[in-house]
């Protein structure tokens, strides 16, 4: 029928993360009180976390999008303390001699687990980990073909990397949850906002205004967009416009 919106289903992947390394495997369930030893939040704590700060930056919860942005800076962070272990231990893998072969280590039994995430942070969140255990993999190969000390290993698994994971995964723990105001009740100044600046204090005016948000924060759903994905079918994961996927089209003419 002319003039009719075309449909589609919603995307759909399954996704397996496949660890090779037992420091790794620590990392993604961290340790609970029940091991009798301090809790160390894991991945898993992670990701639950950072699923609801986006879950509330979709509510336009102005809160959310500066724990968002936090929570990009700590990854970005994260990420360039791997970077550099990554090539300070493929540097010392470049010692071995040309006459001697060394295959990649992999685990005879490998850890794998479905991952699911609660938005693009968390899954470079998950990558980080993988990039992990790749350090760690390089390290232990290191170390047992004599290129690396058993203080050196330790410094470098458990002290730096290890470290630098860790401290990510404590990055959302302090997340409070929902703070009852939109960025509308802030507009308003109504008492949903005065109550949420009452228990979490103020925000900065970019943040609140909308014009500074994490590259990866979602579109917001509020009452107008939800009926708008009602009447289209309920889908989900669209936030590109007809101008976003042909940004230089013509006109058709006869």
């Amino acid at each position: 029928m002319a003039g009719t919106e075309p449909r589609v289903g919603q995307l759909r992947s399954k996704i397996e993360m496949t660890l090779h390394t037992y420091p790794a495997v620590l990392a993604w369930h961290g340790r609970g009180v029940e091991s009798g030893k301090p809790p160390v939040v894991g991945m898993k704590q992670f990701l639950t976390v950072a699923g609801r700060i986006h879950q509330a930056a979709i509510q336009d919860d102005p809160y959310a999008d500066q724990w968002l942005l936090l929570l990009e800076d700590k990854i970005k962070e994260t990420r360039q303390v791997l970077h550099q272990l990554q090539k300070r231990v493929e540097g010392i893998l470049e010692q071995i001699p040309e006459g001697l072969s060394v295959s990649r280590n992999v685990s005879q039994q490998p850890f794998v687990t479905p991952v699911f995430t609660g938005g693009q942070l968390g899954w470079q969140a998950v990558m980080l980990l993988m990039e992990y255990d790749s350090i760690v993999r390089d390290a232990l190969l290191a170390h047992h073909i004599g290129l690396l000390g058993n203080k050196q290993r330790s410094s470098l698994i458990r002290d730096q990397g290890g470290h630098a994971l860790r401290s990510l995964c404590y990055a959302p723990v302090r997340f409070p949850g929902f703070s009852g105001a939109t960025r509308d009740d802030f507009a308003a100044n109504n008492a949903k906002a005065r109550n949420a600046r009452e228990k979490f204090g103020e925000v900065a005016s970019d943040i609140l205004e909308g014009t500074r948000r994490s590259e990866f924060a979602p579109s917001v759903r509020n009452e107008r967009t939800a009926k708008t994905a009602d009447s289209s079918g309920g889908l989900e994961g669209s936030d590109l416009d007809d101008d976003e996927l042909f940004p230089d089209s013509d006109e058709v003419k006869d």
